[in-house]
């Protein structure tokens, strides 16, 4: 019982070191440090989004192309194979 006490003050003393010797203290963030990081991500992520929903976009469009083709050849050869 002794051990399990002076073993748990061991460990309390050492977490109370390491996060107190640390060497930086809490600063919260000001409203305009907040906004500018806000800011930042939204900006780098909505660039990088934008590019992928572009690109996505241009490769549906160009299957659509391609299949639309693909039907009005065969349309048109279904055509002269009937006449």
């Amino acid at each position: 019982m002794k051990k399990g006490i002076v073993l748990t003050l061991a460990v309390g003393a050492f977490f109370a070191l390491t996060t107190t010797s640390c060497g930086e203290k809490f600063t919260p963030l000001t409203e305009e440090q907040i906004n500018a990081k806000v800011d930042s991500l939204y900006t780098a992520q909505s660039e990088a989004k934008l590019q992928e929903l572009r690109a996505a976009c241009q490769t549906g469009l160009q299957a659509q192309v391609d299949a639309k083709v693909e039907e009005l050849k065969a349309a048109a050869a279904a055509e002269t194979a009937s006449k």
